[in-house]
């Protein structure tokens, strides 16, 4: 069955096929051959039960609620805020932004929406500051995936339904990765800025900074009753999500009143379009991860790998995600790739939550990964730069990146101390 699976799998991806039906077919193809007996129905069941979980439901809400903010005021005050803070610092811009990305992802929790609405804000400053076109890009992009490790990110939240893990854990692992992550961006962007000896603005009085605080009040709540909320035992992750969409409609529309009736409706197509999306793949992945327990393919890479060490089976797990992370979607890539790996860090007993971040921060690197990182294209199209000036760019931060990943991989405590901290 294995042999069947993966040959097909990989002749319609080679193929350009969509990704949901590069995923199903191999999975019923395969069930069929092998278990004939099986009503076609019981795939329809199985497709659409995957999907009929109330934690699934975190997914849409948080689409929308970052969609809401990608087209309102909430970034333009986030950078406003920083910028009073750190501005005064030298690389202060560059800080500004990875901070103010930092803060959006608590938001939002989409990477893609901080291209959007952070990066066509301070782009301009970036480069009139004398940044330099590559290393203002390579930082907007970067920065921006911060989103998928600070909560609530919609990719911890897949991981989580696909590993059947706590979502309150793995989003306190990632504030932690996140936070590192952020600020081994904001050392680098302090030494390329004195390096270049870029000037720093006049540092901020306190009236001024009161001013920040105040306007940026209301973007500031959403964090707070977010993972207070949470944390407290208010709501689940899933009504937190919910909460996400009234509260970032609330402000946008009422308080900022940034946002039309006419791109609030467009906003509502989009959520539509991206959540429909994820949705299908997921339900699509239902069949590959039933196919891959029917036919005991973990169990065989369990048995292949018998003896290996967790080191080696970490280097094992990081290489299949990066690569996966260059030529598909992180969704598509933990949907296909999770089922196959949880049984081996079961086997072996690696801890489920650091597995998690580590799947996670990998799907971040291949956001940003030639020939295919989503946040490549994201950025072509919105800066309107040739890939020639972006990637270049990109590979200081990717190289950062894959640092903390070699940390978060082999020191446990890195990824864990905040978890084990608060959750004892």
């Amino acid at each position: 069955m294995a042999t069947i699976l993966i040959s097909l799998l990989l002749i319609l991806l080679v193929m350009g096929f969509p990704i949901f039906i590069a995923t199903a077919i191999p999975g019923f193809v395969a069930i069929k051959l092998y278990m004939p007996y099986i009503p076609d129905m019981i795939f329809a069941q199985r497709m659409t039960g995957s999907v009929s979980m109330f934690t699934l439901l975190a997914i849409p809400f948080f689409i929308f609620a970052a969609e809401i903010m990608s087209q309102g005021q909430i970034g333009q005050r986030l950078i406003d805020l920083c910028e009073a803070l750190v501005g005064h610092i030298r690389g202060g811009l560059a800080i500004t932004t990875i901070f103010a990305c930092l803060i959006f992802g608590a938001i939002s929790g989409a990477g893609v929406a901080g291209i959007v609405s952070i990066g066509k804000i301070v782009y301009p400053s970036l480069i009139k500051t004398g940044y330099g076109k590559k290393f203002s890009l390579g930082l907007v992009i970067s920065s921006s995936t911060l989103a998928m490790l600070i909560p609530p990110g919609i990719s911890m939240v897949l991981y989580s339904i696909l590993a059947n893990s706590s979502v309150g854990e793995i989003f306190l692992s990632g504030i932690s990765v996140g936070v590192l992550l952020g600020i081994t961006f904001a050392i680098y962007s302090y030494i390329y800025a004195k390096k270049n000896n870029i000037p720093c603005k006049d540092r901020a009085n306190f009236s001024e900074i009161k001013e920040k605080i105040k306007k940026a009040t209301w973007a500031l709540g959403m964090p707070v009753i977010l993972l207070g909320g949470i944390y407290l035992g208010f709501y689940t992750p899933t009504e937190a999500a919910a909460v996400s969409v009234v509260y970032a409609a609330f402000v946008e529309i009422f308080i900022y009143k940034d946002l039309s009736f006419k791109q609030f409706i467009e906003i509502c197509r989009n959520s539509a379009r991206i959540t429909a999306m994820i949705m299908i793949l997921i339900a699509a992945g239902s069949l590959l991860a039933w196919a891959v327990t029917v036919g005991q393919i973990s169990q065989s890479v369990v048995n292949l790998i018998h003896g290996w060490s967790p080191f080696f089976v970490i280097i094992f797990i990081n290489v299949i995600f990066l690569i996966a992370g260059m030529f598909i979607d992180p969704n598509s890539a933990m949907i296909i790739l999770v089922p196959l790996v949880f049984p081996i860090a079961i086997a072996l007993d690696i801890n489920l939550i650091q597995l998690g971040i580590i799947i996670v921060l990998n799907m971040a690197i291949g956001m940003l990964s030639p020939p295919f990182g989503l946040n490549l294209f994201v950025g072509r199209t919105v800066f309107k730069e040739p890939f020639e000036e972006i990637i270049p760019g990109v590979l200081p931060f990717i190289i950062l990146t894959i640092c903390v990943l070699g940390l978060i991989s082999f020191i446990p405590a890195v990824s864990l101390w905040l978890p084990n901290l608060l959750l004892l």
